[in-house]
């Protein structure tokens, strides 16, 4: 039992100690999601991931999400308004290329409509779009951390958002691209409102 109650000890320490990218990654990993680049990654769709695509965009693509942080944000607000708009830019390029361009936002209105996304989806796809554009320099202003899920059913209807931390304030954000149709700007919304 002894060295059960170490080994336990250790995993919850590792865990703790597991910086914001390593989280992310390993989430990421539960997708068989790895080392996203805007030349080629994964997407969700389908109700929780129930079916993938591998996805490629262009060099002239991507230089479309880059001219969205054109001028260059000079805080973490208007860096955030810069990510609203290159999720939708992203979803609406990956839309095409995969067949989603048709998804509706929510969940039920586009209910057993082929190639529809429900939070899971959505949720997964952002925080691919957001490490991808991290990578590329673009967001400087916020750490990226794992989706969360709020309602768990008692409590209202399970909702997942992807999270984004402000460096200099601490202040947690969630983007969440699932409540409008294919292409639209994301929702960032302080956590505690969302």
């Amino acid at each position: 039992i002894r060295r059960i109650v170490v080994g336990a000890s250790f995993v919850l320490l590792v865990t703790a100690c597991a910086t914001p990218q390593e989280g992310v990654r390993r989430y990421l990993g539960q997708y068989d999601i790895i080392d996203p680049h805007p030349s080629h990654f994964k997407i969700c769709h389908s109700y929780s991931c129930g079916q993938s695509a591998q996805v490629q965009l262009s060099s002239a693509q991507w230089e479309c999400i880059r001219t969205v942080f054109v001028p260059r944000p000079s805080e973490a607000g208007a860096e955030r308004e810069c990510i609203a708009l290159a999720i939708g830019e992203i979803e609406s390029m990956v839309g095409q290329l995969t067949g989603t361009a048709g998804d509706i936002g929510g969940s039920f209105q586009g209910a057993f409509l082929k190639n529809q996304m429900d939070c899971e989806d959505e949720a997964v796809n952002t925080l691919t779009y957001l490490i991808m554009m991290q990578n590329d320099g673009l967001i400087t202003y916020h750490d990226i951390y794992k989706p969360t899920v709020r309602g768990y059913v008692l409590m209202g209807w399970p909702h997942s958002g992807t999270v984004l931390v402000d460096k200099e304030r601490g202040e947690k954000f969630v983007v969440d691209s699932w409540f409008g149709d294919n292409g639209q700007p994301a929702y960032v919304v302080p956590y505690r409102k969302w």
